[in-house]
């Protein structure tokens, strides 16, 4: 069944086919920026009016009467020079509402063409502790594989680590000189910091870089003991990542490290010189562009000593993802500072006519109170094991002054939920492209658009049920009554519930999850006035208390799976 706006839609659809000569391109209805006026308006009269030769509120009111006869709308009104406003009528919000309910899936539905995609993304260094500049990337990039997989696309998320370069030589000589003790609760600290020593070493004495040269050669050459060392680095690093990815409810489908590219990496480069995509440049290899922001931007894909780069592996990867799983679009999410990269890289693949859409959906930084990017005290990026470690224990604090009489174990369970869901939607609440000043005051707080004022009204309407179960033995999936809309708030609210499906939709189209959070928080918002206006356990019918139940259900229903598709768990009760 259609949505009461495509209803609506397909009646002016088919007024502007019927008067106008010429119909206009564009949407024919947008949302009313002010609920007072209704739920949409179209300027379609007034942006016609002047190719049709008539007058714009004449034409306006012709469009108002052609769609007088639709019974899910009031009667429109004509405002200004000729907008046409619209407002559905409480019978067909009810009924709606009610429609969607029992469908049992909220009214989303599948994409109409669904799509094979690959989300790049969180990405993180092995032999490196994950820090926060990798948490927007490994949030916004689950966040995204979410909303797909519950739009019905298939998803691979794979987690392209960095697991191969010329940092292992420094690495394993290090290892093979201090005999460090590694296990996973301290590996990646002692390897960051064994390789800070050498590394050093290695800027001020030629010969300590030249045996980690030899390291690195042996490495490539499949020495036995080097590739030992190797291994272990990259499984106690994964051990690390994992825990880490545990705690954020972050899963992946593959892992596969530039590692595994590395046999390719000659052939790329051979394969592209022979269809010349890539040409010689003072030794190296380079490929030129036509766009003409790019025509002085060669991309270097080997070096004029023979060495690969980034670059070269990201292309191998290309061939490898499009011949193994034949992706309809990739999607990479990093930060803003490689835009100029995945330009390269997307002209590339249109040279080398590999037909995907590519995305790359970068993400502005994290900043200090200073507006200068987020570090500790001594200069360094704050730990993301940290980071979360912290989140829980700030919100554990909270419960203790809040709800003393909790135990332990519970404070710590509410605490995760509480802690690190503020922390990814203080992330994914701003525009992706912007800066966001780090504050876990307000990241924590319980109001404003905040993980824990979601969650309170997620647990306000869980806790009505329950007081209609145990006081009036109410089983509310029971409930088979009509609903009823009587005060102004509560049909908003329904109205908003009922566009639930169109914000999950849009999300895909520019990548923007923060459109999600707001639309969360707002129905949050008009729930707590609902809950305020509206009585619902002292209703004063029974019909229309068995109504706003199911209106405080549902609003339940999306803020939970809302939540659930930001990666964000709920809470029964706070």
């Amino acid at each position: 069944m259609l949505s009461l706006k495509d209803q609506l839609a397909a009646q002016v659809q088919d007024w502007t086919s019927t008067q106008l000569t010429n119909p206009p391109k564009g949407p024919l209805l947008n949302p009313c920026q002010n609920p007072d006026f209704g739920h949409f308006q179209s300027n379609v009269a007034l942006s016609s009016a002047k190719a049709e030769g008539k007058n714009p509120r004449e034409l306006a009111q012709s469009l108002a009467d052609h769609c007088q006869g639709l019974s899910i709308i009031e009667t429109p009104t004509i405002a200004g020079p000729g907008f046409v406003n619209f407002r559905f009528t409480s019978d067909a919000l009810a009924s709606t509402l009610k429609r969607v309910q029992q469908s049992g899936h909220l009214g989303i539905q599948a994409a109409s063409e669904s799509e094979t995609i690959i989300f790049d993304f969180s990405s993180p260094n092995v032999a490196k502790e994950m820090h926060v500049g990798h948490i927007r990337s490994t949030i916004l990039g689950d966040v995204l594989a979410r909303i797909s997989t519950c739009l019905g696309h298939t998803v691979i998320r794979d987690n392209h680590i960095g697991d191969w370069g010329t940092q292992f030589g420094k690495l394993i000589l290090g290892i093979k000189r201090k005999q460090p003790e590694l296990n996973p609760e301290n590996a990646l600290s002692v390897l960051q910091g064994l390789y800070q020593e050498i590394n050093a070493e290695c800027d001020q004495n030629p010969e300590a870089l030249d045996q980690a040269r030899a390291e690195l050669k042996l490495l490539q050459d499949g020495d036995q003991e080097n590739l030992r060392i190797w291994k272990e680095i990259r499984q106690l690093s994964q051990s690390a990542f994992d825990s880490i990815y545990e705690e954020l409810d972050i899963q992946f489908d593959e892992t596969i490290g530039e590692s595994f590219y590395n046999p390719w990496l000659r052939k790329t480069v051979d394969d592209l010189k022979s269809r010349n995509i890539a040409s010689l440049s003072e030794g190296a290899i380079v490929i030129r562009f036509d766009e003409n922001d790019l025509k002085d931007q060669p991309f270097l894909i080997q070096k004029s000593d023979g060495a690969s780069l980034y670059a070269t592996t990201d292309i191998a990867t290309l061939v490898y993802r499009r011949e193994h799983w034949n992706p309809d679009r990739i999607v990479y999410v990093t930060d803003g500072r490689q835009q100029l990269h995945f330009k390269q890289l997307f002209a590339t693949a249109k040279k080398m006519q590999l037909e995907m859409t590519l995305d790359h959906v970068w993400f502005g930084s994290i900043l200090g109170k200073d507006k200068k990017p987020l570090k500790t005290r001594e200069g360094n990026p704050v730990k993301l094991s940290s980071l979360i470690a912290e989140a829980k224990q700030r919100a554990e604090s909270i419960l203790s002054e809040k709800r003393p009489e909790l135990d332990d174990s519970q404070k710590q369970e509410m605490a995760a939920v509480i802690g690190i869901g503020a922390l990814k939607y203080a992330d994914l609440c701003s525009n992706r492209n912007l800066d966001y000043v780090f504050d876990w005051d307000k990241m924590l707080a319980f109001d404003g658009n905040t993980a824990p004022y979601l969650l309170n009204a997620y647990v306000r309407t869980r806790s009505i049920l329950r007081k209609a179960n145990a006081n009036l033995d109410i089983q509310i999936d029971d409930l088979q009554s009509d609903i009823h809309l009587e005060h102004a708030i509560e049909k908003e609210l329904s109205w908003m519930l009922l566009t639930y499906p169109e914000v999950v939709g849009s999300i895909l189209s520019e990548m923007r999850p923060h459109l999600l959070c707001q639309y969360l928080y707002d129905v949050a918002s008009q729930f707590h006035r609902f809950f305020e206006h509206c009585p619902v356990m002292k209703a004063d019918k029974e019909e229309l208390m068995h109504s706003r139940l199911q209106i405080a259900k549902m609003t339940g229903d999306i803020i939970q799976h809302g939540l659930q598709l930001l990666g964000i768990r709920t809470l029964e009760e706070m």
